[in-house]
C-alpha cells in the first residue's frame, strides 16, 4: 500500500526541481519549439493541480537527459515538420499530413503536449560502441565514426515510448503519424512499421489514420493495382516496386502473428493496456513480443505504446506501467543539472491519469475541471469541454458496466478488478425459512416490525430515472434478551414501471412476482415518487419505527424530496434522519464483510462439526435469491482491496438494486451505532 502523503510531499518537490532548474533549459527547448515551455510552464502551474506525479516525474526525467546526452533538434524539427508542416503566423503554409476534425480533413498544429511527446522521442542521441576495429578501406555509415581504432554510432537515445493517455486525446492517429512518416520519409530506406493490436478491428482503427495520410501523399493508391508511390490492402501499405524506398506497414493481430518475414523498425502496441492474462498468457504480449523481436538487425527502433487503462486485474502492460512508474519515482535522487545515465534512460513516458490519491468510484469526487485537464489536455479540441460531465452523468444513471466504462477509458483508471461469488442464493434461501422466536413474533414482512416488539428499521433507496427498478430495502433490528445479542430482518419493496415490464426479457417472471405481492408494477413509462413515500407513510401509520432513511445522492433526489418533505409535515428534522450513502468501494467494503459474516455465521458443535447460526433473517421474497444470483464482488484496483457487489454480467434482466440498497441501510446502521463515521 503506497503512502499517500508521502507521494504528495514527492510531487511538491518534483514540481520545484523542475521550477528552480528550468532557467538552465529554457533556452534550449525554446530553439527548438517554443511549445516545449509552454507544455512544461502549464504542467507545473498552480502546483501542479491538472498535472499528476508521475507526468512531472516524465518532465524531470527529460530534463535530466538534457544534461546528459547531445540534443538532436533538428531531428525534432524535421518529425514535428512531416507531420504538421510548415507553419507561420498561426496559419499553414506548406507539407505536413492532414489530421481528421469536425470540419473534415485538415492541417492541424500539434497542441504543446503533442510537441512534447515527439520530443521525448527524438531529442537525444546517444555514441554506441559498434565492437568492431576499423581497418583501412572499411566503409562506415554516415553516422558511423572511429575512435582509438574501433567503430561508433551515433544513434538515436530513445527506444520505447509510453503514451498513456484517455481515450479521444488523439493518441492513436498521432500514433499513426509517426508510423507513417518513419516508414515513409525519415527512417530507414526499407523501414516496416508493424501495429500490434489485440483484435483485427482494433487494428483496422490505427490503420485508417495511416491509410488516410498515404492517400493525401499518393490520391491513386486506393487503385487496386497502387498508385504513384504507394500499394495498399486492407491490412497493410508498402511502397511500390522499383521505388527507392522499400518501406511497409502491415497490421498484426494478437494470435495472428507470423513470425515469417518480419524485419520492425517500428513496432506500434496500440491499446496495450487491454490485453490481459488467459492462464498466464497474453496473444497482444506474444505478438509485441514477436515483432518486436525482430527489430535486432535495427540501428534506430522504436517501440511505441498507445493505450488507456485496461479492464483487467493483471496484464503485461499494467506490470509494465508500474515498473514505468517505479522509476520514475527513482527520478527524485538524481540533482539536476548533473550528467547523470541510466540503465532506463532509452525509454520516455507521458502519464495521463489521476493521482493515486484521487482514484475513487465516487462520481461526485471526480467531477472537477481540474481532473478533466489532468486526464485529457485536449479538452476544447478534441473533446468538448462538457464531456466529462456528460459522461459522468451517464456512469451514474447507467450501468456498472457504463460506469466501469467511463473510469477506464475516460479517467485512465485500471477498473476491472479481481471478481468473486460472495453469498449464494442457497444461502439466502437458508435464511429466508422460520427460526426460533422464543415467544417473540417472527415477521414475515417489515410490517410486522412494529415499535411495540422492539424493532428499529433503516431504510436504504435506489430509485433510477424511471426505468428500471426501484425501490427500498428494510433493515430492522432488535435487542434479544435471550439470544443476548441483536437480531436483525431484511426486507424489500421492488417498483418498476408498467413499460419498464413490457419490455424486459424476463417479463414472465416479473408479472409472476407481480401476482404473488413481491413486485409493484406502476402504470405508464416513469416510476413516481410518491408511490414509495406513500409506502414509508402506510408503515409509519402501522407503528414501524424508522431511525434513518440512506440514499445514492445521484438516483434519489425527487423521491428524497418528496420525503423530506413529508418528515418536515409530521415535525421531524430530515437532515438527522436522511443520509447520502455513495456506492462506492471505500463505503461499501466494511458492509460487505459485515453482511457476509451475519449470512454465515455458525458455531461448532462438541463433535467438531459446525452449524449454522445467521444473525440476520431474510423476508421470503423472491426477489432476495434472484438479486444474490446476480451479484458478484469486485475488488478496488487502488491498492487498498476494498470489495462491492456489481452485476455480473450487463444483461438487463441482470438486478442488484436491493441488495445494494440492503448495503446502504446496514451502512446506515454502522453510522447510528458510532461504528464507523458518517459520510
Amino acid at each position: 500500500m503506497q503512502d499517500f502523503d508521502e507521494l504528495k510531499k514527492l510531487k511538491a518537490q518534483c514540481i520545484a526541481d523542475i521550477r528552480e532548474a528550468l532557467p538552465l533549459y529554457a533556452d534550449r527547448l525554446n530553439s527548438i519549439d517554443e511549445r516545449l515551455m509552454i507544455y512544461i510552464e502549464d504542467a507545473i502551474s498552480n502546483e501542479g493541480s491538472h498535472s499528476n506525479l508521475y507526468e512531472n516525474l516524465g518532465i524531470r526525467k527529460e530534463l535530466r537527459l538534457m544534461s546528459s546526452y547531445d540534443l538532436d533538434p533538428e531531428r525534432v524539427k524535421r518529425s514535428l515538420r512531416a507531420i504538421e508542416g510548415q507553419w507561420a503566423n498561426g496559419r499553414h503554409v506548406k507539407g505536413g499530413l492532414k489530421f481528421s476534425t469536425p470540419r473534415g480533413s485538415q492541417h492541424v498544429r500539434l497542441m504543446p503536449f503533442q510537441a512534447w511527446l515527439i520530443f521525448e522521442i527524438y531529442a537525444f542521441k546517444v555514441d554506441v560502441s559498434m565492437e568492431r576495429e576499423y581497418h583501412d578501406g572499411d566503409m562506415l555509415l554516415p553516422t558511423e565514426w572511429v575512435r582509438d581504432g574501433m567503430v561508433w554510432d551515433t544513434r538515436r537515445l530513445t527506444q520505447e515510448a509510453h503514451w498513456f493517455l484517455t481515450r479521444k486525446s488523439g493518441k492513436t492517429e498521432l500514433g499513426g503519424a509517426v508510423d507513417f512518416t518513419e516508414v515513409g520519409f525519415l527512417g530507414d530506406v526499407n523501414g516496416q512499421a508493424l501495429i500490434c493490436t489485440n483484435s483485427s478491428e482494433q487494428s483496422q482503427i490505427a490503420y485508417k489514420a495511416i491509410r488516410e495520410f498515404a492517400m493525401q501523399v499518393d490520391p491513386t493508391c486506393s487503385n487496386r493495382m497502387g498508385g504513384k508511390y504507394f500499394r495498399m490492402t486492407r491490412n497493410g501499405l508498402n511502397w511500390q516496386p522499383g521505388h527507392p524506398m522499400k518501406g511497409e506497414i502491415k497490421c498484426m493481430a494478437a494470435g495472428k502473428t507470423s513470425k515469417d518475414g518480419l524485419y520492425a523498425s517500428v513496432v506500434h502496441a496500440d491499446e496495450h493496456g487491454q490485453a490481459g492474462y488467459v492462464n498466464a498468457h497474453s496473444d497482444m504480449q506474444a505478438a509485441v513480443d514477436t515483432c518486436w523481436g525482430s527489430t535486432g538487425p535495427r540501428r534506430e527502433k522504436l517501440l511505441l505504446h498507445t493505450t488507456t487503462a485496461g479492464r483487467i486485474k493483471e496484464g503485461p502492460y499494467k506490470t509494465k506501467i508500474e515498473q514505468v512508474e517505479a522509476s520514475l519515482l527513482g527520478e527524485m535522487q538524481y540533482p539536476l543539472g548533473h550528467r547523470i545515465r541510466t540503465s532506463d534512460d532509452y525509454w520516455c513516458a507521458f502519464l495521463l491519469q489521476l493521482d493515486k490519491w484521487e482514484l475513487t468510484d465516487d462520481l461526485t469526487k471526480l467531477d472537477d475541471p481540474e481532473l478533466f485537464k489532468k486526464v485529457n489536455r485536449s479538452i476544447g479540441t478534441t473533446v468538448q469541454p462538457t464531456y466529462y460531465r456528460e459522461r459522468l452523468h451517464e456512469a451514474a444513471t447507467g450501468t456498472e458496466d457504463t460506469k466501469q466504462e467511463v473510469l477506464t477509458k475516460d479517467f485512465n483508471m485500471w477498473q476491472t478488478g479481481r471478481v468473486q461469488k460472495w453469498v449464494s442464493p442457497d444461502e439466502i434461501r437458508a435464511i429466508q425459512s422460520e427460526w426460533p422466536t422464543g415467544g417473540y413474533k417472527c415477521p414475515r414482512r417489515i410490517d410486522d416490525c412494529t415499535a411495540d416488539q422492539g424493532w428499529e428499521v433503516m431504510v436504504g433507496s435506489d430509485f433510477s430515472k424511471g426505468d428500471d427498478l426501484n425501490g427500498n430495502s428494510y433493515l430492522a433490528k432488535r435487542w434479544r434478551d435471550d439470544l443476548q445479542e441483536m437480531e436483525y430482518f431484511a426486507d424489500l419493496d421492488a417498483y418498476m414501471s408498467e413499460a419498464a415490464v413490457n419490455d424486459s426479457p424476463i417479463r414472465a417472471l416479473l408479472m409472476k412476482w407481480a401476482e404473488e405481492g413481491w413486485l409493484h408494477i406502476v402504470p405508464g413509462k416513469t416510476f413516481d415518487p410518491a408511490v414509495a413515500v406513500n409506502r414509508i407513510i402506510e408503515l409509519d401509520a402501522k407503528n414501524v419505527n424508522f431511525f434513518g432513511f440512506g440514499y445514492d445522492p445521484y438516483n434519489a433526489k425527487t423521491v428524497i424530496n418528496a420525503l423530506t418533505q413529508w418528515l418536515v409535515d409530521i415535525g421531524l428534522d430530515p437532515k438527522t434522519l436522511i443520509k447520502p450513502v455513495r456506492q462506492n468501494f471505500a463505503t461499501y467494503s466494511p458492509a460487505v464483510k459485515e453482511f457476509d459474516y451475519m449470512v454465515k455465521r455458525g458455531y461448532q458443535l462438541p463433535d467438531g462439526k459446525v452449524t449454522p447460526n445467521p444473525m440476520i433473517h431474510l423476508s421470503p421474497s423472491p426477489l432476495w435469491p434472484y438479486e444474490f444470483s446476480c451479484c458478484q464482488l469486485m475488488e478496488s484496483t487502488d491498492g487498498m482491496e476494498n470489495m462491492k457487489p456489481v452485476k455480473a454480467n450487463s444483461s438487463p434482466s441482470c438486478k442488484v438494486d436491493n441488495v445494494q440498497m440492503l448495503l446502504s441501510a446496514l451502512i446506515l446502521h454502522d453510522m447510528a451505532d458510532g461504528s464507523i463515521a458518517p459520510q
